[in-house]
């Protein structure tokens, strides 16, 4: 049998391989609970986004930031320097492509897909980073759905059967298009959010 000592050893050490195997498996590093220091009080928001991407991209995620940043109510957001740390957002991804066909390879569904990286500055001293954030939802594709609020409805105006089906589907498409990005930039602000209280 081997000595008491010797085995609480043996087993403390297997404790901590084991802790480090399951975060390196999950794409986390063990850090530090206090990334975010308590004098951190004030937050400016910065989001960049590249120059092909929607233009309206970073503006929509800032805001979907700012929102979630003020409900969770740790940090009192301003508008301009000076802060005591800034959130700086580039957007590295902006992506929908197809992912579902039926047998005439007709596209059923779509998925959108952002990529970002963040991080907290304070002066030069980095307190927080991420490099590689993404979130992503479906949105199925849409055919001859007719929308009674479309503006020709509303107007009176007549139209053939035949032309229903191609403006209501765009309609439709772009209404399911807009939600799903509208998913897309909540989940990202809100894990970013988690992410940074947290120190993860």
């Amino acid at each position: 049998m081997r000595p008491p000592r010797l085995r609480s050893s043996a087993g403390w050490g297997l404790s901590v391989l084991v802790s480090a195997l399951v975060a390196s498996g999950c794409g986390y590093a063990l850090v530090k609970g206090d990334a975010v220091p308590s004098d951190v009080r004030t937050v400016l928001i910065q989001v960049e986004a590249p120059e092909r991407s929607d233009p309206l991209l970073s503006d929509d995620l800032a805001r979907e930031l700012r929102r979630v940043f003020r409900r969770g109510g740790r940090f009192r957001l301003v508008d301009k320097a000076p802060a005591d740390a800034e959130l700086r957002v580039t957007i590295t991804t902006d992506r929908t492509r197809a992912v579902a066909f039926n047998q005439y390879d007709q596209v059923l569904d779509y998925q959108a897909t952002v990529g970002l990286q963040a991080q907290l500055v304070r002066g030069d001293e980095t307190l927080w980073s991420t490099d590689r954030l993404a979130a992503t939802r479906g949105q199925a594709a849409v055919e001859g759905a007719v929308v009674v609020t479309s503006s020709r409805f509303q107007g009176g105006e007549s139209t053939s059967r035949q032309a229903l089906a191609d403006y209501d589907t765009v309609q439709i498409g772009e209404e399911r298009r807009a939600t799903a990005r509208e998913a897309v930039l909540k989940d990202l602000a809100e894990t970013l959010y988690s992410r940074m209280t947290e120190g993860l």
